[in-house]
């Protein structure tokens, strides 16, 4: 049976589901969700690609940033480096490598490990992270306690979304019910906890969209982390940037680098996910006792840690090529148009608040 024909299943038996159900189960379903079972990340026949598949100098970048937590905790002697959501694992990799390489003194006590929840990636991943004495876990506090530093890469903007709707009947909430063996949208009345996350400005018929679930993960990060920092990159934007959108929502589906209109189309097929609103994140993270180091764009904070670099000039042709990829890379990695406007902030715990490079220049 197919994840549509479970659903329309399980809404014939149990009336609408919320769209953040639906979300999850388009998602994670152990049988037929996207991550779980088809998650497609790269170029040649996949859906989406992230800033690792472009190359080491992101894990490179990366590792900087590392080696300034691991230093601001004083170079401990064991530490630990935890990726949530690695992908094909190539970003904790390409970290690793460069960590070795310019600081083999860090990179000796580091204890490195990886939170995912779909079998088929950890395949993955523990290809490409072969002969490395890595530690897998299905939610963080398999981890715990960590002493050390967190990262995510594009992870809270996968979490499920419920969507809300201003009408003229008061707040509403986006449902998921049945016509005709097809998904369709139907809004049902919004509970009393999610009608207050509504901001006033939104206009009549606006959307607006609350991860409760990605809240809830940074405070079980905030648990899991006895002290250190969490490092979080993502595309996002503030309450004020998501209000001038005017109510659009930013709910959406990819398919082979394809935008897709309609998420409910083909149920586990696709990726889904909507833009991180990072003022609610923040203030979950806060209230789970973790504290602001940081905060920028991707470009810029890419730029502090030392990206563009320069190099030798190449002396063969083929050297040269090289250089010319490596640089097209980069170039990508920091386009304000694309990753370059991704938001990075890095959040501390029982541990000081000065000395990231990432964050050095005022914004």
């Amino acid at each position: 049976m197919s994840l549509l024909e479970r659903l329309l299943q399980r809404i014939r038996a149990r009336g609408a589901m919320t769209f953040a159900e639906y979300m999850e189960a388009a998602l994670f379903d152990p049988d037929h969700g996207y991550y779980t079972t088809k998650a497609a990340i790269g170029f040649d026949g996949a859906d989406y690609f992230t800033s690792g598949d472009l190359g080491p100098a992101f894990g490179r970048a990366l590792s900087r940033t590392a080696v300034d937590a691991w230093t601001a905790l004083g170079r401990p002697a064991q530490w630990d480096l935890v990726e949530a959501g690695s992908g094909k694992g190539t970003v904790m990799r390409d970290l690793l490598a460069a960590l070795e390489r310019e600081r083999p003194d860090a990179a000796r006590g580091a204890r490195p490990g990886i939170v995912e929840v779909s079998p088929r990636l950890r395949e993955r991943q523990a290809v490409a992270l072969a002969g490395l004495d890595m530690r897998w876990a299905s939610a963080v506090q398999g981890l715990a306690p960590i002493h050390g530093l967190v990262f995510a890469n594009e992870v809270l903007d996968a979490f499920p979304v419920h969507v809300l709707v201003r009408t003229s009947d008061g707040v509403r909430e986006v449902h998921v019910t049945e016509q005709e063996g097809r998904l369709v949208e139907t809004l049902r009345q919004a509970n009393a906890d999610l009608r207050w996350r509504l901001p006033t400005a939104l206009p009549m018929g606006g959307r607006w969209e609350v991860s409760v679930a990605a809240e809830s993960w940074i405070a079980q990060v905030a648990s899991a982390l006895a002290s250190g920092y969490v490092l979080l990159i993502d595309y996002a934007d503030d309450e004020r940037g998501l209000l001038a959108r005017m109510g659009s929502g930013t709910v959406r589906g990819f398919s082979r680098h394809r935008l897709v209109e309609d998420p409910l189309e083909r149920p586990g097929e696709m990726d889904i996910t909507a833009t991180v609103d990072l003022t609610a994140v923040l203030r979950a993270a806060e209230g789970a006792g973790l504290r602001l180091v940081g905060a920028g764009t991707q470009r810029d904070v890419l730029i502090e840690l030392g990206i563009r670099e320069p190099a030798a000039r190449p002396a063969t042709p083929i050297e040269q090529l090289r250089a010319a990829s490596r640089r097209s890379a980069v170039d990508a990695l920091l386009d304000p148009r694309g990753l370059g406007a991704f938001r990075v902030v890095l959040l501390a715990k029982d541990a000081p608040v000065q000395g990231f490079r990432a964050f050095a220049s005022p914004r």
